[in-house]
């Protein structure tokens, strides 16, 4: 597993332990750990910028753009990505000057890839903030690696808060919890009771599953994640797809509670079953394998079958799409 120095110390806001002396203390005290990847490196340097104008360069598919980068000045940059237009707010890198296409490219205009907050290489990042502003909420870290083998046996530490709590034990340090919603309880009772569920719950086996909760989201527009929540995820080895899905990730990361997010249009019937599978019983996984079940795998089904292996991955069938 990978966690996030930054997470670990929005946690533990008196952490002021390095990365690699961190790593050494978990070590000691609590896990083994595989060593420290920095991730982010060029966020350290890079700023937003507006493009102002952009030229094309003669016999070249890159253009040659200029920009305001706030306090860092007005700059002419060659860029080679299809978004680059003006009036758009990007990604400034200031990395020196050199020749690009015969013109002279003071710095870059960076994609999402290149500034490590995702795996996006077909564009420059979009952003939404003042020129000259470091790129909200997204600065250097660090990720520290450690060996599944040495929490198994620790399901606390499955998630960064958990993580947070084993460091700050070490450290004699106070801990943060989560920002959560301020909901009073007469405020979910009135809403339950006001509201019938839309996806009703039937668990076959308490032993197997002793809770499991579902909520119905309707009007929602499937997008992308705000760039600081793609970094996140994109940090510690997962893949940002979209913000809902994101964001199930996210929880799961942070509290150690898996989740997942289904398409409710998709879904057979008007409720989900959490059961053994039968045996011999197909399932198709979001990365596309087919799989046959067999009684010792727990399931999430609709009427129509499993829908999600419990806890691990969800099914294609009714995953959430741009729809």
């Amino acid at each position: 597993m990978k966690f996030s120095y930054n997470w670990i110390r929005e946690f533990v806001p008196g952490l002021t332990q390095a990365p690699a002396p961190l790593e050494r203390l978990i070590t000691m005290k609590t896990a083994e750990c595989e060593g420290i990847e920095e991730a982010g490196e060029l966020l350290a340097i890079a700023r937003v910028a507006l493009v102002e104008s952009v030229e094309p360069i003669a016999e070249s598919h890159n253009v040659k753009a200029v920009i305001d980068a706030g306090p860092l000045g007005r700059k002419t940059v060659v860029c080679g990505a299809p978004n680059c237009r003006p009036g758009i707010f990007t990604a400034y890198v200031p990395i020196g000057k050199k020749m690009v296409s015969g013109v002279e490219s003071d710095g870059m205009l960076a994609s999402g890839a290149e500034l490590g907050v995702n795996k996006d290489h077909d564009g420059i990042v979009e952003l939404s903030a003042p020129a000259g502003e470091p790129i909200p909420r997204c600065a250097p870290d660090a990720t520290i690696e450690i060996d599944n083998k040495s929490i198994t046996h620790r399901p606390d530490l499955w998630g960064h808060h958990g993580m947070a709590r084993e460091v700050a034990a070490i450290l004699g340090l106070p801990l943060t919890d989560p920002v959560r919603l301020d909901l009073r309880p007469h405020d979910l009772s009135s809403i339950a009771a006001a509201i019938p569920p839309a996806i009703k719950v039937q668990i076959e086996d308490l032993a197997l599953c002793p809770r499991y909760s579902a909520l119905v989201f309707e009007n929602v527009t499937v997008q992308p994640s705000p760039l600081w929540l793609q970094y996140r995820l994109t940090a510690i080895g997962l893949n940002p797809i979209n913000n809902i899905v994101d964001m199930t990730n996210f929880v799961m990361a942070e509290l150690a509670q898996p989740m997942h997010a289904f398409d409710a249009d998709l879904l057979k019937g008007d409720t989900i079953f959490i059961r053994p599978a039968k045996a011999g019983e197909p399932f198709r996984g979001l990365n596309d394998e087919e799989y046959t079940l067999e009684p010792g795998n727990l399931v999430i089904a609709d009427a129509g079958g499993a829908i999600a292996l419990a806890g691990v991955i969800g099914g294609a069938g009714s995953a959430i799409g741009p729809k």
